[in-house]
């Protein structure tokens, strides 16, 4: 019986290493670039969520959580999921709000992303509420399915795309709610909040049976060694 990893499992995916350090390095430099532009320099209302918003990434990637979700735990890949789809998103927006993006990126790059080249252009239909919502209600259905949630444990490869649907979609939601950009389109605050509660209706309507049933759906974990009580 193979022996269950224990809670200072931390792994140290290159990978994963990699793409956060990027993802600090970009937004310190977009620092520099508002302070330069505006003679402020970024307060902590902007640079203390997106940090956390990292932090939070790293825990759900890199911390036992993840090692331990993988196939041992039910309850740690569920948390590693609101960790990725539900936490992180809206700290990394509420960092990157104006003043930053709009004045932290060099503006070639704004003109690109300010749907007038193509990313801006993707971006724009990502996060259209016709495509974000749909698209986050079906990855959060999709992937709690018993059947795709054990399958998808077990295979890495599927595993990091179910990760990344995951982020996608929690991005885009939260993109719609707080919505960064001044110049772009901004749904009034009672549409944002209506946004938020359906949001937060279909979680429940997905977690509330499964906390509270008397019988783990999930085969992989029901059947595996209950290693931590």
């Amino acid at each position: 019986m193979p022996v269950a990893p224990g809670w200072g499992s931390w792994s140290f995916d290159p990978v994963l290493w990699i793409v956060l350090a990027a993802a600090v390095t970009w937004y310190v430099s977009m620092m520099r670039r508002v302070r330069r532009r505006t003679g402020k320099a970024v307060g902590a209302g902007h640079w203390l969520p997106y940090f956390s918003g990292i932090a939070v990434l790293f825990i759900a990637l890199g911390s036992p959580i993840d090692v331990i979700g993988d196939s041992w735990l039910l309850m740690a890949h569920m948390i590693q999921h609101v960790l990725i789809a539900d936490i992180a998103p809206p700290l990394l927006i509420l960092g990157l709000r104006a003043p930053v993006l709009p004045l932290g990126m060099p503006r070639a790059a704004l003109r690109w992303f300010a749907h007038r080249g193509w990313i801006g252009r993707v971006w724009g239909v990502a996060t259209n509420p016709w495509v974000a919502l749909p698209a986050w209600f079906a990855a959060t259905i999709f992937w709690a399915i018993p059947a795709v949630f054990d399958f998808t444990a077990q295979h890495a490869a599927l595993h990091v795309v179910e990760h990344v649907t995951l982020f996608y979609t929690g991005m885009a939601l939260w993109w719609l709610i707080i919505t960064p950009l001044p110049t772009e389109r901004r749904d009034p605050g009672m549409v944002r909040l209506a946004y938020l509660g359906f949001s937060r209706l279909a979680s429940a309507a997905v977690c509330l049976p499964l906390t509270w049933l008397g019988t783990s759906l999930y085969s992989l974990y029901a059947t595996g060694p209950h290693a931590y009580g």
